[in-house]
């Protein structure tokens, strides 16, 4: 299921996981948020939570993985 069939309740969840799994890697220094397939579909998330107008919290990724803005 693409994320833009997904129920609000059920975006929000899985957004809202990964933002927290982030939060834990940033504290503990364990980088289960390291990959870049994990960042791509929280951007995907995230994209469909702006389109829908629903309330989100950034996700701070761990400075020591942070993505390259410039690409």
């Amino acid at each position: 299921m693409g994320v833009e069939k997904m129920p609000d309740q059920r975006l929000i969840h899985y957004y809202e996981n990964i933002r927290q799994q982030a939060e834990a890697d940033r504290a503990h220094k364990h980088h289960v948020t390291s990959g870049p397939t994990i960042r791509e579909y929280a951007d995907r998330l995230r994209n469909e939570m702006i389109r829908r107008r629903l309330q989100h919290r950034p996700i701070d990724w761990p400075s020591s993985l942070a993505r390259d803005r410039g690409r």
